[in-house]
């Protein structure tokens, strides 16, 4: 996990680095410089934003029976009024299937909150190996890049550097752009529960900004809560959550995305949609977090290797 954490932050940190370097033309100390930047604003956050987000979260989890109970009394009284009359699944009525969904949820956030000991236990972890691994991919930027070109034979250099630079620009730019688009996505959500005065506005809108890494299927698991918390104040305030969710999520698709990515990844949604749900069977949550990246790698090495092998052969006939 620290690898892959720190893998994260040098393609985001990486084009500020470059250029603090040709200002100040030192290396070591343009990453001294955004070290300090950087602990700037994770202290404006734990002044300013942590102790909304910790009363939101702590309220959250010590209201999740009383949610239960809230949704499923919602939810009759829907039924009374006649309009879900007749629903059922397997003679079971909706409402207590809802309920039984909403109890397993319930059971997995206890089970995440049992275990906040070893997450506490992974954060001091992260904490202490991150920022020094980090340090040394930052200041040996190009270090694996020439290592690679040297050992390699002259004949194949050209076309080894050829695919290195372009894993390394897809990389970025799928990082860096699906880092900044989380933020973006996450300010608009937050604006717009703070309009319709949603409760745990800002907990949820996190929840949706960290759940837009996960392409597509994020979108809807980053839904899921903001929508249940929403019905269970008012059923109407629910249709505004899914406005504000349409209305950001066409905003980052149509607008800032083209912008922001420079082109497409080039990925077809069923194919997306296929390795994340593959990845998250046999890695879970960092499979899911790793697959696109790792698809893009392996995309790139077998077509250079193909054209390669094309080249060589008429090479060969002629």
């Amino acid at each position: 996990m620290p690898v892959l954490i720190s893998i994260f932050f040098y393609y985001t940190m990486r084009p500020a680095i470059r250029w603090l370097e040709k200002v100040k033309n030192s290396k070591a100390f343009a990453i001294l410089i955004l070290y300090g930047m950087i602990t700037g604003l994770f202290t404006l956050f734990f002044f300013l934003v942590w102790p909304t987000l910790r009363e939101q979260l702590n309220s959250f989890v010590n209201s999740l029976p009383q949610l239960a109970a809230d949704f499923q009394k919602q939810f009759s009284q829907l039924q009374q009024h006649g309009l879900l009359q007749g629903m059922q699944f397997n003679n079971l009525s909706l409402t207590s299937k809802l309920s039984e969904y909403i109890a397993d949820g319930i059971n997995a956030a206890s089970a995440y909150v049992s275990g906040a000991v070893s997450f506490v236990t992974t954060i001091v972890v992260v904490t202490g190996t991150v920022p020094i691994m980090l340090y040394y991919l930052l200041k040996q930027d190009q270090e694996f890049y020439r290592k690679s070109l040297r050992l390699t034979p002259g004949k194949y250099r050209r076309d080894l550097s050829g695919m290195l630079l372009e894993i390394d620009r897809i990389l970025s730019e799928f990082i860096l752009g699906r880092f900044t688009l989380c933020l973006l996505l996450g300010g608009m959500i937050y604006i717009g529960f703070l309009i319709i005065d949603l409760p745990y506005s800002l907990l949820l809108a996190l929840f949706a900004a960290l759940m837009n890494l996960i392409p597509y299927i994020g979108q809807i698991i980053g839904l899921i809560p903001a929508l249940i918390v929403a019905f269970i104040d008012a059923p109407s305030m629910a249709i505004w959550v899914i406005v504000i969710h349409f209305a950001a999520q066409q905003i980052e698709g149509n607008l800032l995305s083209p912008h922001i990515y420079g082109r497409k990844l080039n990925i077809h949604p069923m194919t997306t949609i296929t390795l994340l749900l593959v990845a998250g069977s046999i890695g879970g949550i960092v499979g899911i977090m790793t697959a696109i990246p790792f698809y893009l790698i392996v995309k790139i090495i077998v077509v250079k290797l193909y054209r390669f092998y094309q080249k060589r052969k008429q090479e060969h006939v002629s």
